[in-house]
């Protein structure tokens, strides 16, 4: 069989087609290897060090492992290899074949010895040769998975004779049938006649732990053992992999880190650190030609040269400043807010303009009282974010996903979780953050009513034992229902698909330390030069009250009302009350908490109930 080459987007490769997932290929279903494969042809890592993110590992937890950006390949048109590069290797999984029309199975050394591109069914019981000849032969579309993280081949001839002819050793006369009707799987040995049946739910006796398809220093157990946490699932079952990621945004002072200069290009070259420290036992001729060398590499003078060993040795980029403390979200809440002008605008990955004093010169431009100033006082900081970056960290994966009161096991990108790095990409692009009025928001999430609303959600996501950031409240529920009703609203009027964009929430209750309501809605691109800039321009204050305004109009009704409006639970473990495709759903990944604990009620207010609104400028 030739090598495939499988293009995978770095966004896709840090989630659902990351390492342990299985890809569709021109030809084959394949699994993605782990990190630990990610070599050129000498063995020597393929990945590419990501520098300046040094708060994004201390806040994410990563530390003290490095981020790595995934190595990247290209197809070649003419020459003598098919691909310039380091690739990412895939194997080959499932590893059985079998015949569309008739059923038969084939392990993988009979389909192998056809060798030909595409193996073809031979009928080797004789049953129906003459009906399935030329037939071309598909992947088996069922794996077994375990919540443990392994996942491996089922044993076909071992299941079809578990409960009959246990001597029967004829590999190649299995046929395999599903039944649509009952959801279950026939399997028979033509040459014993043994049968079995079975079904995804029930638990199977057999699996190495931590067994992956690609890895060959697996334990080989000696006889198959009982283990009810196995099952069988379909190739395409979202419970057979799950992505583990986590992002964090660059923000001062990694932002501000001027790119191109001679301290940032000596900085990420440790070849030309390690010549420079060998100058002090050199010759001056050498050390002239050493320097000179580097100053014409650089395009400077030789005296900044110098200059940037004395930065990097007083501690650039970073000069002694301290991570450990720093906290994720609540650094970057702040950052946002900071009005300090950014310094090399053209070189900076966090730009922002401040829209809040526009923003309440046009809100008291209004007509008093009206119902679009009462909504718009609820907005107390209104941001234009014109570049941002993101580092989205890919921390391993889950198997058996679904169902469960507590998380599985997650699998390192290394299974072993023995390597000093992770794979990360950086990601630029734009967006629109916005603050609520604390004042406001504090007095309406003390109100009883909106307290009395938000219980049932509570009770059952304490009871699912469930592991979000933020703890749950009326506040946390306001915001993420909000973000949903916006990124639908863009989604019309900006005309950015919502699949396209994300939400980053900013929540801490009003008796924390230091309270946060903040919601950013961005999007982001692989490439440098990030996106067009149309997302931030929409928060322009007369554009982004308008977008405001149409949302929490389009909130009052629901297609499916008065049932969604109504619903005492819907969604995943019943984690949403008034939410529903209709009206608050947003594709999976623009939501970062899977679609969950929404409410709209809670956003539009609801007087029957005596739930008001935030928005309503009734709020005491």
């Amino acid at each position: 069989m030739k090598n495939e080459y499988i293009p995978i987007r770095f966004s896709h490769l840090l989630g659902y087609s990351g390492p342990g997932a299985i890809v569709r290929g021109p030809n084959s279903l394949m699994v993605v290897q782990d990190t630990t494969q990610w070599t050129d042809k000498d063995g020597n890592n393929g990945a590419t060090k990501i520098l300046y993110v040094d708060r994004v590992r201390y806040t994410l937890g990563v530390y003290p492992k490095e981020l790595y950006a995934p190595p990247a390949a290209q197809k070649l048109q003419r020459g003598p290899a098919e691909t310039e590069g380091v690739c990412i290797p895939a194997t080959r999984f499932p590893r059985w074949m079998k015949c569309p029309r008739c059923g038969r199975l084939y392990p993988q050394n009979v389909w192998k010895a056809q060798k030909i591109t595409q193996p073809i069914c031979t009928d080797p019981a004789g049953n129906d040769a003459k009906k399935c000849q030329n037939v071309s032969l598909e992947q088996v579309q069922y794996v077994i998975v375990h919540e443990n993280g392994y996942m491996s081949d089922l044993d076909w001839h071992f299941l079809a004779h578990k409960d009959g002819n246990h001597q029967c050793m004829i590999r190649d006369k299995l046929v395999l049938e599903a039944n649509a009707n009952d959801n279950k799987i026939y399997l028979r040995c033509d040459a014993c006649q043994s049968k079995a049946i079975f079904n995804e739910n029930e638990p199977q006796n057999f699996g190495n732990e931590n067994e992956q398809p690609w890895r060959y220093d697996r334990p080989v157990l000696k006889e198959y053992r009982y283990d009810d946490k196995a099952r069988i699932r379909k190739v395409n079952d979202s419970r057979v992999y799950s992505p583990v990621t986590e992002s964090a945004l660059i923000i001062p002072p990694e932002s501000r880190l001027k790119k191109g200069t001679p301290v940032d290009l000596l900085y990420r070259s440790t070849d030309d650190r390690r010549q420079l420290s060998t100058l002090e036992g050199k010759t001056d001729l050498h050390r002239k030609y050493i320097l000179n060398n580097l100053a014409e590499k650089y395009k400077c003078e030789i005296v900044d040269i110098y200059e940037a060993i004395e930065d990097i040795e007083n501690g650039y980029p970073y000069y002694g400043e301290n991570f450990f403390n720093s906290q994720l979200l609540e650094d970057e809440y702040h950052a946002f807010l900071d009005e300090t002008p950014t310094i090399y605008s053209g070189d900076e990955d966090f730009i922002t303009h401040h829209y809040t004093a526009q923003w309440w010169e046009f809100i008291e431009s209004m007509v008093c009282q009206s119902a679009t100033s009462s909504r718009a006082q609820a907005i107390k900081h209104l941001i234009k974010v014109s570049r941002l970056k993101e580092v989205r960290v890919f921390k391993g994966f889950t198997r058996e996903n679904g169902e469960k009161l507590v998380p599985p096991a997650i699998v390192k990108p290394d299974i072993s979780g023995q390597s000093d790095w992770l794979p990360a990409i950086e990601l630029y692009g734009e967006g629109i953050f916005f603050a609520l009025d604390e004042y406001l928001l504090a007095a309406w999430e003390q109100d009883e009513h909106v307290q009395n609303r938000l219980r049932p959600i509570e009770r059952r996501f304490v009871a699912l034992a469930q592991s979000e950031p933020q703890k749950l409240t009326a506040r946390f529920l306001l915001l993420h229902t909000l973000s949903h009703l916006l990124i639908r609203q863009l989604e019309v009027t900006g005309g950015y698909p919502a699949a396209s964009l994300t939400e980053r929430l900013y929540c801490n209750e009003g008796t924390a330390k230091k309270p946060m309501a903040g919601i950013l809605i961005y999007t982001t691109a692989p490439d440098i030069s990030g996106t067009l800039g149309g997302l931030a321009e929409l928060a322009e204050p007369k554009r982004f009250l308008g977008i405001l305004s149409q949302a929490l109009d389009a909130a009052t009704w629901c297609s499916s009302d008065p049932v969604c409006s109504e619903h005492e639970g819907q969604g995943a473990a019943l984690l949403n009350l008034a939410a529903c495709h209709a009206c608050a759903l947003v594709p999976d990944t623009a939501c970062a908490y899977g679609n969950n604990l929404l409410d709209r009620v809670i956003v539009k207010g609801d007087l029957s109930r005596g739930v008001p609104s935030l928005f309503d400028g009734e709020v005491d």
